[in-house]
Order: structure tokens, then sequence, then C-alpha cells
């Protein structure tokens, strides 16, 4: 009986580990080939199963601490969002949710196998970032050559750089047992080296510092907090120094994105204005950010800073995105959290010890970056907390549960677990169902099948990702009602200029030209580095008889350094230059 539940425990163990390596290694991909939808369906489904084995692999007499609550109660409000409870975002974080309960109360957990995952995933992601250094896999991005499986390499950064935390951070504490397997030793520090040396070509500074804020970590915990007060002092008085100077360095290697940023929370500061205490809720900042923008660009801005805008829906700033959707209520909450992670654990063990460096890296990343955006950082972080949580509670000092408790919890999470499994599983129908219909039919087939927009409609409703698809769906098919409804609400829950620049088209198709030019004229407002808004003008303006506004559009599109010329600027010149041929001569 004991060898069964000894494999039963190791299993949960690596399937944790594996919850891991699917949150970072871009399967499943067939749903639009996305990493954000990707890692949610690969990750809860696994989480599911292990929540399915809960009744078999949780701790007799266990013990519910205060920070216990407030934990799970912070990852609650951290990661749903209320208004949207259907997403599949959602989905994701109450799968994530059911997840950090099951760890938490796991009776063994097997850290050598899940470190071992934690090894295959930096191997898996070293490996695919180099074969794109190498050009011998496409990257996912026009922009940037090596990504990972994601689209951005900031992102394939801060994964591969809170994995290496752990492995170095390991390194670090079992040295004097590494010391006597030299065999393992070599191959540590072989992993390291190359993994460190892809970081690097990254070029993302912010997974820099998260790497070595955590790294830090680590070495004060181990080395100094024991030492004498004054050995402390030095210690975060280097830290002090030695941080700023990193900083500025880290500055120089980018400094219009660095002031790109700056502008983001310069205009921060005034949705922060507009609603202190309370905040614009969950999601507010994106729903917002591009308007304040906007705004912003029709005053007296100056050209650097038109330069500068983008169109972004991040705020690069956690405690200021946190501030401007929860107001200062949700900011000092966030405060606690952030001073409970670099709190150092009351018992230095090696779990206690990694697991905080985890949320010490995460944390610092947040300063400059979106932990809410990127799943896999999510789960990190509530694998991270669980698992520290988990090892805290052998300590005592808890509130003790009763067998009924146990049992009564144990249930609700067993009926929870199914309907959650249901939502899963129709959204992935869902996305694929309508990742077939845009790549595979033509409008024709999409118009004889009417049933398919009542079943899509339902699921896209909580699911502003979807809505993007589902609102190209309706375009192509010309059902006007319906995309009317799905543009309205992508205005209201997550802007773009692409999406302004559809509306505009649509309005100008029926004629509309007061409405469409509004929609135009703000879309280029939105970012004014962006043509293709001001060219549409020009071509607007061309066609209802103001050729002088559309002339002098066409002679500034024309003649203006464009910040990245690509085959749609090429196409965009060329057909101003064929309309406004005689008038440009």
């Amino acid at each position: 009986m004991y060898k069964v539940k000894s494999k039963i425990d190791i299993s949960v163990s690596i399937l944790v580990g594996v919850i891991v390596i699917l949150s970072v290694s871009g399967f499943p991909s067939d749903i639009f080939g996305f990493m954000r939808m990707s890692a949610v369906f690969g990750v809860s489904a696994i989480s599911l199963v292990v929540g399915l084995l809960l009744p078999l692999i949780y701790k007799r007499k266990f013990e519910i601490h205060r920070i216990d609550i407030f934990c799970w109660c912070f990852l609650l409000f951290y990661m749903l969002d209320f208004h949207h409870m259907d997403g599949l975002w959602n989905i994701g974080a109450l799968c994530l949710l059911t997840l950090f309960v099951v760890i938490r109360f796991l009776r063994y957990i097997s850290y050598i196998a899940i470190f071992k995952c934690i090894l295959g995933a930096i191997i898996w992601l070293t490996g695919w970032g180099y074969l794109q250094f190498f050009e011998c896999i496409p990257s996912y991005s026009i922009y940037f050559s090596i990504t990972g499986p994601f689209h951005n390499p900031a992102v394939l950064a801060i994964i591969l750089s809170l994995l290496l935390g752990v492995a170095l951070n390991g390194f670090i504490i079992f040295y004097d047992y590494l010391k006597k397997h030299r065999m393992l030793l070599a191959g540590m520090v072989l992993i390291v080296i190359f993994s460190i040396s892809l970081l690097i070509l990254t070029y993302a500074r912010a997974a820099y510092m998260a790497l070595l804020a955590s790294v830090l970590y680590c070495l004060y915990i181990k080395f100094v907090f024991v030492k004498q007060n004054n050995i402390r002092l030095f210690y975060i008085l280097g830290m002090m120094i030695l941080l700023p100077i990193f900083i500025g360095i880290l500055y120089i290697l980018k400094p219009q994105s660095a002031n790109g940023r700056l502008l983001v929370w310069k205009i921060s500061g005034k949705m922060i204005q507009d609603r202190p205490v309370l905040g614009l809720g969950k999601g507010g900042f994106a729903a917002n950010y591009l308007y304040y923008q906007a705004d912003y660009m029709k005053s007296s801005t100056s050209l650097s800073e038109k330069k500068l805008a983008g169109s972004t829906h991040l705020a690069f700033n956690e405690p200021l995105r946190v501030t401007v959707e929860y107001g200062l209520v949700g900011f000092f909450v966030y405060l606690v959290f952030v001073i409970w992670t670099f709190l150092p654990p009351r018992k230095r063990n090696a779990v206690s010890v990694i697991t905080k460096s985890v949320m010490v890296g995460i944390v610092s990343w947040s300063m400059f970056a979106y932990p809410d955006q990127v799943f896999p950082v999510l789960t990190l972080l509530v694998i991270a907390i669980a698992c520290y949580l988990n090892k805290k509670s052998e300590n005592g000092y808890g509130l003790s549960m009763n067998r009924l408790f146990r049992k009564f919890m144990i249930i609700g999470l067993c009926c929870a677990i199914p309907f959650l499994g249901e939502r899963l599983w129709v959204k992935w129908k869902a996305y694929h169902e309508l990742y077939t219909i845009l790549h595979s039919s033509s409008s024709c087939e999409i118009v004889a099948q009417p049933d398919v927009f009542i079943r899509l409609k339902k699921e896209m409703i909580d699911d502003i990702g979807f809505a993007y698809f589902y609102c190209q769906l309706m375009r192509k098919s010309h059902q006007e009602s319906e995309y009317l409804y799905v543009q309205h609400l992508l205005e209201q829950n997550f802007p773009s200029p692409g999406l302004l620049l559809m509306k505009g088209d649509y309005l100008k198709e029926k004629e509309k030209w007061k409405e469409a030019e509004e929609a135009y004229i703000l879309a280029a407002y939105m970012v004014p580095t962006l043509q293709t808004p001001r060219a549409k003008l020009a071509f607007l303006y061309n066609e209802i008889g103001k050729k002088e506004e559309a002339l002098a559009i066409a002679h500034k599109l024309l003649t203006e350094k464009v910040k990245v010329y690509d085959f749609a600027t090429f196409y965009l010149h060329r057909d101003l230059k064929e309309i406004f041929e005689d008038e440009l001569r």
C-alpha cells in the first residue's frame, strides 16, 4: 500500500513538472498557432487531471494559514475578470486556482522530479531559440529572429530567465552536493552557459533584471541573512548602488524603447487621476489607454512623443496597471504582496528559498512588463506560491481543519473540475471551428451555415481574443448587424487602430462619410506614426471632393520618414502615387 501511495505522489509531482513544460512548449499549437491560447489549453487540461487525483493525495492533517487565504484571494482577484467570466483566459485562471489548492495540500511533493522537468524545459526553449538564431526554423515574428514558441522575444526571455533562476539558485544551494557528482555538475554548467548566452541574444532588459534579482535574493538568504547586521547593511547598500548603474546600462541599450514606456506611464497617470480610489476595473487599462493616448496626441505634444506612441494595451509596469484598474485600494493590496514576496522565509530550506526567488524574479520583471498577460508566467507564479506554502505549512502555527471541512473542500473541488473541463472542451471546439472557417471556407460557404453564427457568438461574448476573429468572420460573411454588435463590444473593451480602420471601411461602403472620417481620424491620433489611417483618410477625402486636404495628406505621407518600411507601406505609397500622380508633379 505504501509503494502504491509513493508512486501516485511521484506521478503527481511529474504532472506538475509537465505543466511547467506545457506552459512554455507551444503545444498544442493548432489554435491559430497562438501561444497565448495554446498555453491555456495545455496547462488547464493537466491541472484538471491533477485536481481529479486530489482525493488520493491530500494531507490527512492539514492547516490553513492566514497567508494561504491572502494568496488565494490575491490570485483570484489578480487573474480573474469578473465581467467576462466565461472567457478562455478566466477558465484557464480558474484551472490554475484549482491547481494552487491541490499543490498546497499535497501530502508529498517530489521537488527533484519538478526540477528535472524545469531543466528539460530550459533545454527545449534554448534549443528552439538557437535553431531560430541559425535560421533552421522560422521565427514567429517578422521583426525578431529569436522568439521561441512565442511571438515576442520578451516572453521567451522572461520564461528562460525564471527557469534559469531555478537552475542557478539550485546550483548555489546544492553546490557542495554537486561537487561530489562531477557529471551532474558539468551538465548543469553547460545548460546554464548555453541558456544564458541565448538569453543575452534576446536583448530583453527586463528579463536580465529578473534573473539578477532572483539570484541576488538567493545569495542574500543563503550567505548574508544570517550574518551580523553590519554585513547585511553593506550588502543592501551595495545593491542600492549597483542596481541603478545596471538599470542605466540597460537604458542605454534601447533608449527609444525605454522612452516609449515612460510615455505610457505618463499617460497612465492621467487615467489614475480620473478614477483614483477604485480604478477603472479589470481590463480597464486595455479598454481605455488608446483613447487617452489619442486625446493626448491631439494636444500640443512634441514630435518625439508622437514617434514614440504605439498601439499598446499594456502598461509595462504592474503597480501602475493595478492602480489604473483597481485604484489606490488595489495598489496597497499589491504592495502587501510585493513586501511579503521579498521578506526572507523563516526557514532557509532549499524549496522556500528557490520558490521565493521565482516570485522575486516575477515581481522584478513586472516593474517593466506585463505578467498578468503571459499565462506561462502566471503558471510559474501559482506553482511557486503553492509549493512555498506547502513547505511552510510543515512548520505548524496554522488553523487545523476537521475531517468534515476536508471532505467539503474535496467534494467542492471535484464538482468544479468536470464543469471547468466541459467549458474548456467547448472553448477548444469553438476556437478550432472558427480557425477552420476563416482559413478554409469561402464567403458563400460561410453564409450557407447560419447556425455557425449562433454557436460561435455564444462563445465569443465573454472572450475578447475570440471576438476579434469573430469580427473578421462577420465582415467576411457580410453579417452586418452581428458585425456592428461585435465592433461596438470591441471598441468598449479592446480598441485598436486596426479595429477603427475596419469600422471606417465599413462606414465608407455605406456612404456614411462623416462617421468614416471620424473613425479614420481617431485611428490616426491613437498612433500618429501609422500611415494607413491617414492614407485611408486621403482616399476618403479624394472621393468626396476634398482635394486639397487629400493632397496635403498624400504629400505628407510620401515625404515623411517611415518608422517601419514594409510591403504594406510599399503598396500604400504606390496607390497614393497612382491616385495623386498629376497633382504631385
